[in-house]
């Protein structure tokens, strides 16, 4: 799995191959963390609970394992940083 980050419209974009372990606490951290809570409201994703986390994590690897150069994630904040994760 790769990271891409962007730290704003102008720069280049870093790409760092991460390990899935990485890439999914990442991810499992975007679902839950109160940090990312406005983020996920943008986007629609209501308060989840645990079972619906770890369906959603249960689907990502099963994405990790059955399709390559897939964007997974994309986050951006309101100072435009970005990350993706493409699988």
């Amino acid at each position: 799995m790769k990271m891409y980050m962007k730290s704003n419209r102008r720069s280049r974009e870093i790409s760092n191959p991460i390990p899935n372990a990485v890439a999914y606490a990442v991810i499992r951290n975007f679902l839950v963390s109160k940090e990312f809570e406005e983020t996920r409201e943008e986007y629609y994703i209501s308060k989840l609970d645990k079972k619906q986390v770890n369906q959603i994590m249960t689907d990502i690897k099963w994405l990790f394992r059955n399709y390559k150069d897939l964007e997974v994630l994309t986050i951006e904040d309101s100072e435009k940083k970005s990350m993706r994760f493409i699988l």
